[in-house]
């Protein structure tokens, strides 16, 4: 089969990460749906919300440099595989079980699609600006959970089917996803793994940019702990705060988040990553005191002030996170590297999904957004001040590097 150009192929690995994370998101907006339906408690539900970050994490510590030893193109179509079959398992689900199921096959996919998807695109890049493949994996990421929302709440409230039929529409995305995939280029091995035996990857971090390891996974991992709160519990604040079950409702301002971070991703490709990390940090701090103010005094106007910064505030830490460590990882170690940085990334982001409902469950609703709020404002304040303290001794690229586990 004819591959296309590097310019065809960069946007063809962008629709790719997109819509794994639509499929990862998805069963996020028809949570209440089962809870209603098959009587499940808060406990079950958050359960199989963290099903996913901890097979997403497993994969990307045991195999997520495997895409240096089969090539990037390889990687995607096997990550895409096991997202179809996700998809298939939640289209035909009967029971609790099956949801497990499907989210562990769900953490799967994305865990091979994310390091490989984003060295690719830097590697496709067809762009002088380096800030593009950073930004792009952003607004993928961005893109994905508004489908996610606005598109399963929609089909939720208007059509048949309420728990199976968005499954049916994904399955029939993901065919084309890789129908489109088996058009990129044969990506060649990496240099670095042409002469070593495939072994198991651990957290590995080029030697020298411990630094750069560090700022990226804080940034990064604190954007994606600040989009958990929304995706945990930004639904009930919804309820609470707007006064309404209308998944609809719910579903478009919760997506306002969403899109708006594609927004800001776009706007840190114009700016240096450190700056758009500490834009990050400050609209986090400031988004989790909304997030406070908005439930305590149930106020509409607050919670979708709250939104709005919140998706900014994601944008600006992924991008500007995400794009430091591709600009500084060396070729040989980007996928390793950036693999590890989403390690860290899922776990926050999973620490703070199950955490929310756990808080929720133990202390209550009003007493869970607060806990979730410090813990996410601290990080957010640590990692702003470590830009400050340590970045310009970071940027410096060392003459060598070799790989540290």
């Amino acid at each position: 089969m004819k591959s296309i150009s590097s310019k065809g192929a960069f946007w063809i690995v962008a629709w790719v990460l997109m819509i794994s994370l639509w499929t990862s998101t998805a069963p996020s907006i028809v949570f209440p749906v089962y809870a209603a339906q098959w009587h499940l408690s808060k406990s079950m539900t958050t359960g199989v919300f963290a099903t996913y970050p901890v097979a997403l994490i497993l994969i990307l510590l045991l195999v997520g440099n495997i895409s240096d030893y089969i090539g990037r193109k390889q990687t995607l179509l096997l990550g895409l595989g096991f997202l179809l079959l996700s998809a298939f398992v939640f289209a035909v689900a009967p029971n609790l079980h099956w949801l497990f199921i499907g989210r562990a096959l769900q953490g799967i996919g994305v865990g091979l699609t994310s390091g490989a998807g984003a060295a690719a695109l830097v590697e496709y890049n067809y762009s002088s600006n380096k800030q593009l493949p950073g930004s792009i994996t952003t607004i993928t990421q961005a893109v994905g959970l508004f489908m996610a929302t606005i598109i399963g709440a929609a089909l939720i409230k208007y059509a048949p089917l309420p728990l199976h039929l968005s499954y049916w529409v994904l399955f029939a995305l993901l065919v084309l996803s890789i129908l489109l995939c088996l058009l990129l280029p044969a990506s060649t091995k990496a240099q670095s793994a042409e002469k070593r035996k495939w072994k198991v990857q651990g957290v590995t971090v080029p030697r020298g940019l411990g630094s750069i390891y560090i700022l990226a996974a804080l940034a990064v991992g604190a954007g994606f702990a600040n989009g958990a709160v929304f995706l945990s519990l930004g639904a009930q604040i919804a309820r609470e705060v707007v006064g309404t079950q209308d998944i609809l409702i719910i579903g478009t301002v919760l997506s306002i988040s969403y899109l708006l971070a594609s927004v800001s991703a776009t706007i840190a490709r114009r700016l240096g990553p450190v700056t758009s990390i500490r834009l990050g940090m400050a609209s986090i701090i400031l988004t989790m005191y909304l997030l406070v103010a908005a439930a305590r005094f149930h106020s509409f106007a607050i919670f979708i002030i709250s939104a709005i910064l919140g998706g900014l505030a994601y944008g600006f830490s992924a991008a500007g996170g995400l794009g430091i460590a591709a600009i500084k990882s060396p070729p040989q170690y980007r996928v390793q590297f950036l693999s590890a940085v989403f390690v860290v990334c899922y776990l926050f982001q999973g620490m703070s999904a199950y955490g929310g409902g756990l808080a929720t469950s133990l202390y209550g609703f009003r007493s869970a957004i607060e806990i979730l709020a410090l813990i996410v404002g601290a990080i957010a304040l640590i990692t702003l001040v470590y830009t400050l303290k340590s970045h310009k001794k970071g940027e410096s690229m060392p003459a060598a590097s070799k790989p540290l586990i």
